[in-house]
């Protein structure tokens, strides 16, 4: 018996195209991210889905509605697929990060996994929270089908369990682009493996904005 789970970042949002590291911010959503909802809603008109699930921000709640807007679900609000919580760091634009706080930037840069953020989180922290959540999400619909509207930072915390057992795997995580696509699956033995990753098919060449390896540094 497989689960499966759809994992997705949200839809771009005015945060992204001005450059800011928002952690928890609650940013709008952008022009092109309301495009890029209409198509997402289309790709998954006809998919079988049993559940949804969201992080409380706006732009992964719109992300997860846009998935719901043909299959009449409850949206379920999960707190633990959050953002990041960057603490000082929240919504400051990318260029300004490294200044102010140098130590953070290198780690996020060299060595995510070693990052406590200022008045926010420990890397370590994410890590267990945000694979708590999946752990809960798959126990409570064995064999079904479920959507994960969540974030980057969130992601890449699922992508370096799953694919490296640890979370100093991230230091290899890939990146996830808006309203990337990537389908978990779950074996029945607890066996994790990535069926697709950040697929962006459902967007024409004008809508896929590059996925960002958000960087502080020009060379790390």
């Amino acid at each position: 018996m497989v689960t499966t789970v759809y994992v997705l970042r949200h839809c771009q949002s005015v945060g992204n195209i001005e450059g800011r590291f928002q952690g928890r911010f609650d940013s709008e959503i952008s022009e092109a991210g309301r495009k890029q909802l209409e198509l997402l809603s289309l790709r998954f008109r006809n998919e079988e889905i049993d559940a949804i699930y969201s992080s409380p921000l706006k732009r992964a709640r719109y992300t997860a509605e846009a998935v719901n807007c043909f299959h009449n679900l409850t949206v379920q609000i999960c707190q633990d697929l959050i953002e990041i919580d960057v603490g000082r760091m929240e919504d400051l634009k990318i260029s300004e990060i490294a200044g102010k706080f140098p130590e953070t930037a290198r780690n996020w840069d060299v060595s995510p996994d070693l990052c406590q953020f200022p008045g926010g989180e420990s890397m370590a922290q994410v890590y267990q929270r945000v694979n708590r959540a999946l752990d809960r999400i798959i126990s409570s619909n064995r064999g079904k089908k479920v959507v994960i509207a969540t974030h980057g930072g969130v992601i890449r915390n699922l992508y370096a369990r799953v694919q490296f057992g640890a979370l100093e795997g991230i230091r290899q995580s890939a990146v996830f682009g808006n309203t990337g696509v990537s389908i978990l699956e779950a074996k029945e033995d607890g066996g994790l493996s990535w069926k697709l990753i950040n697929d962006q098919s459902h967007l024409p060449e004008e809508l896929r904005r590059p996925p960002t390896k958000y960087s502080f540094h020009e060379a790390v």
